[in-house]
């Protein structure tokens, strides 16, 4: 009777298991998915090198180390695309030295925050709140570049969006004045 209760244990553990198992796959697999979308929408905005490497485990390396000439060194003091190359082969070294999976998985999150670095800086245009979101974003197992990527994303939608222009057909009249708001008027509410 034991060896059936201990057979039940050892059968519900691994189930329990198998379940923790996929839900981390499934999260880590939107993860690396928007992540990437994010990442790729950036790149082919600011038109770096190669911006379908997003979607590569080390090609982000790669796309995000374009980011930080100009935002973290002096622009054209590298090449970005060398510089792109040095993170992603880097990444490759650190990530081959893990012992294990746990230090494999914490070495590529390390190497993921430092890189992005250039991104948080080009999106905060503060290198202090940029080393504290690389920090935050080791932390959230990878959560806060996405966040990050996304409000970024939308901020360069908004620089780079054409300019609406309006065209007036006919004259305003004074009953139209009435109805207009006035900017100025509202400007510290």
């Amino acid at each position: 009777m034991i060896t059936i209760e201990i057979f039940g244990l050892l059968a519900g553990l691994v189930a329990i298991g198998i379940i923790v198992l996929i839900f981390i796959v499934a999260v880590g697999l939107i993860k690396w998915l928007l992540q990437g979308y994010f990442l790729f929408r950036i790149a082919e905005r600011k038109n770096l090198d190669v911006p379908m490497l997003s979607f590569v485990p080390f090609g982000t390396f790669y796309v995000a180390g374009q980011d930080f000439d100009g935002n973290v060194f002096k622009k054209g003091s590298f090449n970005p695309k060398h510089l792109g190359l040095i993170f992603a082969i880097t990444g490759l070294i650190v990530y081959f030295l893990g012992l294990s999976v746990g230090d494999i998985a914490i070495s590529y999150l390390l190497m993921e925050s430092v890189i992005f670095i250039g991104i948080f800086n080009a999106y905060t245009r503060n290198i202090g709140v940029a080393i504290l979101l690389a920090l935050l974003n080791v932390v959230t197992a990878g959560i806060a570049a996405i966040i990050i990527l996304f409000l970024y994303h939308r901020k360069l939608s908004k620089t780079f969006e054409d300019p609406v222009v309006y065209t007036e057909t006919e004259e305003p009249s004074a009953d139209d004045s009435v109805n207009t708001d006035d900017i100025d008027r509202h400007k510290n509410i």
